[in-house]
């Protein structure tokens, strides 16, 4: 039987994403309960070594489909175990297949049990978090600029402080988002959607459970800008939800930067997720120079 995931399941389930696991920021298991029951309906059902996580629409509710399992110890299934394990539960499709699971198991392999598809704007994109911390080299020179233009003008009339996000503090972080949600304009430019909104308050109100962290930026007293994500792996560590003033210029660069610079040496790579098929975000990310990128795919059973 499947059960509705809630955030206090994740000490229970965090061991089966601990060590190893899939390489997209939708196995973030933090990530997970933080967007649940804002587009679909999360659920999760435990068979020994065996964990299955179930998305299910909420507005089309027809519209059901499992993540790949996760195995403890991880390891990779076969095909053949996919299909015969989502038979077996009634589904059809696996969402979010990642590239280096066709790798793995071998395309040829899984076209034997599966229909293919590519899921464009769901491919990942990652970075070396020492690179995303230090900006060095000639390629980041427009990003050291943008971030000398963000000195200049906060030394002179601002005092700017970096805190990290903690249970104690994240109500800034709502009261920013809900003053923001008070402005048409600010939405507007945010492009910042209701679902989206609840899953970052989602994250916020759960934040210490789920393990995640952030920081703010606040100017003059006031918050401006936050940055927060959770763990992917050993290695990896998502940047979920990065929301600031769009009239401060470098504000941007800055939280970037500060973020990575918060992991220390605990992460060699941060996951900046998806552009969503929007070329501006898609031109953001690339502007980052990430080392690697993910396609995501969907498996339909034949």
């Amino acid at each position: 039987m499947f059960k509705q995931l809630k955030a206090e399941d994740y000490p229970l389930l965090k061991d089966h994403f601990d060590i190893h696991g899939w390489s997209l920021c939708e196995y973030s298991l933090s990530s997970i309960i933080a967007w649940n029951r804002c587009i679909y309906d999360v659920y999760y059902r435990r068979e020994n070594e065996l964990l299955f996580i179930s998305e299910i629409e909420i507005e089309k509710p027809e519209n059901r489909r499992l993540l790949l399992p996760l195995t403890s110890p991880f390891r990779c299934p076969l095909p053949a175990e996919l299909a015969g394990w989502a038979a077996r539960l009634g589904y059809r499709q696996y969402y979010y297949a990642p590239q280096d699971y066709l790798a793995a198991a071998g395309p040829a392999e899984v076209e034997k049990f599966f229909s293919v598809k590519e899921q464009p704007g769901y491919m990942d994109y990652v970075y070396n978090a020492s690179d995303m911390a230090g900006l060095k080299g000639h390629k980041y020179s427009k990003k050291r600029n943008l971030l000398a233009q963000f000195d200049k003008q906060t030394k002179e009339v601002r005092q700017v402080r970096v805190e990290p996000i903690t249970r104690e503090n994240s109500g800034l972080c709502v009261s920013l988002l809900n003053e923001w949600a008070g402005d048409p304009e600010i939405g507007a430019r945010l492009d910042m959607l209701n679902c989206e909104r609840k899953a970052i308050l989602n994250a916020l109100k759960h934040f210490a459970l789920l393990e995640m962290r952030g920081v703010m930026v606040v100017i003059n007293g006031k918050i401006t800008g936050f940055a927060l994500g959770g763990r992917l792996s050993k290695d990896v560590f998502v940047l979920n939800f990065e929301k600031a003033l769009d009239n401060v210029k470098g504000l941007y660069q800055f939280l970037d930067r500060e973020f990575a610079a918060g992991l220390g040496s605990d992460y060699a790579f941060i996951n900046k997720e998806s552009d969503l098929g929007k070329p501006g975000l898609a031109k953001a990310k690339e502007s980052y120079y990430p080392c690697r990128k993910v396609k995501s795919y969907i498996l339909t059973l034949k």
